[in-house]
């Protein structure tokens, strides 16, 4: 019986220690590019934020600048890196590859927003409560008001829909449009 508890003890001692970085898998950037769409000149996006390639924000593009798509995923990979270094760093329970690409996605789009009761919700591993607040941030500002935006609320039911189950085909299918 003492010996039954304590390798209970160390299965979860083991299971709640970050052993390193997680990396988006192919699922994850498919979303990611599906939903920034790929732009070679730079163009303001729905918020007023000056934006080019697949999503890449920044001090470093100027208006009317033009990038090749090499370059745009070069950026996507610079920028990658710098959101699951943040995923990593604010959420210290082991993620699922599907959580974690759901949440760089998400990070991805609104930014360092992961605080308060959705790294609560996170950090407990409660789905339903994470994918509930993570449907929240489907507003943007427009001309100086919040506007609920179609396009994020479709890109948080498919985020939502990964954290939750993981399905990878039905996301690729229902979400994103792609069939294998």
């Amino acid at each position: 019986m003492v010996k039954r508890i304590i390798i209970i003890g160390l299965l979860i001692i083991i299971s709640s220690i970050k052993l390193s970085g997680g990396q988006t898998t192919k699922t994850g950037v498919d979303l990611i590019k599906f939903f920034e769409g790929f732009r070679a000149k730079a163009y303001k996006c729905p918020a007023n934020v000056l934006t080019i390639g697949y999503g890449h924000t920044g001090n470093d593009i100027d208006e009317g600048m033009i990038i090749t798509k090499a370059e745009a995923e070069m950026l996507l990979i610079k920028d990658l890196l710098r959101f699951e270094k943040y995923v990593d760093n604010v959420i210290w329970r082991f993620l699922r590859w599907h959580e974690f690409d759901a949440l760089v996605s998400f990070t991805f789009n609104v930014g360092y927003r992961i605080k308060g009761n959705l790294k609560e919700a996170v950090s407990r591993g409660d789905t339903k409560t994470t994918t509930y607040l993570l449907m929240q941030f489907n507003k943007a500002k427009v001309n100086g008001n919040y506007v609920i935006l179609s396009g994020l609320v479709k890109r948080r039911n498919a985020e939502a829909f990964l954290y939750r189950t993981g399905n990878e085909k039905i996301l690729r299918e229902k979400f994103l449009g792609i069939r294998n």
